[in-house]
């Protein structure tokens, strides 16, 4: 490790002037004060260092020849993976993580293969995300689901050819490789490895069409904001499906947000009360699949249309419903110890994708208080 950190500080200094580091603030998530919010465990789950919640239900597959590393460069995260077998390969998946949350940057693969002419070369590829939540994979580990969405069944292929405005140092390796944007090929890119003759994340640089890390933090910079302000009516994401949300008379906004949920335990679903920049309550903290949390009631009886997302938190039952006034209503055993109603707003009503995301219940008595 401190050979790494040594070879990223020398490379700040002896890069070419048109290779700029991709990860400039690298850091070991195993280190002592590296303030990251995830770890990988000791057996190999990726979890928040606060709540202990797993990322995935599968863990990282390691071996004799496998192995796995966490990295934090700012406010994004990496995900290495190293194989040692003779059919060498360098995964890093990199990612942003906020309180449950994962946002998918990218991934930089890079393999060996043996030419028989030529002897070994290095070739892979590079996949840049749509920038979609990702939701948390049931079936598959974390490295597994988050490649797949991010590069679908791109192949690495080798790319000949370099830009010839770049000039590579005599000692190092330059691959190029093939670049997926939302698993769709667009161009090739170059990237250096200095003073390494294998790929190195501590020396990994852009040498033309990649993303370098100034990018990497304008990227980060420019990113939307987990809250909209669609006249005050939705405290969802643009990238989210919206299951319910409206203003309520009081002031405050009440909704139901979802992102790859199209089962009960497939994707996340949360609830959100507050103001847009300012949320009260969440729930659950951190996404994690509806099932056994969330679920749906059609109450409707004769002409009445009564449609309700139902959770229960400590001693109290919240529902979210859809009638011919949509309210929320928070129950105390018997008791309504909260309602208020809904405003004008285009979401006031529960979504077709809940019911299918969802877990359904019959109507019960507490429905009508």
């Amino acid at each position: 490790m401190l050979k790494r950190l040594w070879l990223a500080t020398l490379l700040l200094v002896s890069l070419p002037a048109a290779a700029e580091p991709v990860f400039p603030s690298l850091k070991s998530c195993s280190q002592a004060g590296s303030d990251c919010a995830l770890v990988l465990d000791a057996n190999n789950y990726l979890v928040d260092a606060n709540s202990g919640d797993k990322l995935s239900d599968t863990a990282e597959s390691v071996g004799a020849m496998n192995s796995f590393e966490l990295y934090r460069d700012g406010d994004r995260y990496i995900l290495e993976n190293e194989n040692f077998s003779q059919a060498k390969s360098r995964r890093w998946l990199i990612f942003d993580y906020d309180n449950g949350r994962v946002a998918l940057e990218g991934a930089y693969v890079f393999s060996m293969d043996i030419n028989p002419g030529m002897g070994p070369y290095w070739h892979g590829y590079d996949c840049r995300a749509d920038t979609k939540l990702f939701a948390r994979p049931s079936d598959d580990s974390f490295s597994d689901a988050a490649l797949r969405a991010l590069c679908g069944d791109a192949e690495g292929m080798v790319v000949s050819g370099q830009s010839s405005s770049v000039t590579a140092p005599a000692k190092g390796l330059t691959v190029s490789v093939p670049v997926y944007k939302a698993r769709i090929r667009a161009g090739s890119a170059t990237y250096l490895f200095a003073g390494s003759e294998e790929p190195d994340i501590s020396t990994l640089a852009c040498l033309s069409n990649c993303v370098s890390g100034t990018q990497w933090q304008e990227r980060v910079a420019v990113q939307p904001a987990l809250l909209t302000d669609e006249q005050n009516e939705t405290l969802c994401s643009a990238d989210e499906d919206i299951y319910f949300s409206c203003l309520l008379t009081g002031g405050k906004t009440v909704s139901v947000c979802a992102w790859g949920n199209n089962k009960p335990a497939a994707g996340a679903v949360q609830y959100r009360y507050g103001m847009p920049g300012k949320i009260e309550m969440l729930y659950p903290q951190n996404s994690a699949p509806p099932k056994d949390k969330f679920f749906v009631v059609n109450a409707s009886e004769g002409s009445v249309n009564l449609n309700i997302i139902k959770f229960k938190k400590g001693a109290y039952n919240y529902l979210v419903n859809q009638a011919f006034v949509s309210s929320l209503t928070v129950l105390k055993g018997d008791k309504v110890v909260f309602r208020q109603s809904c405003g004008a707003g285009g979401h006031a009503s529960v979504s077709r994708a809940a019911m299918q995301g969802m877990e359904s219940l019959p109507k019960s008595a507490e429905d009508f208080r």
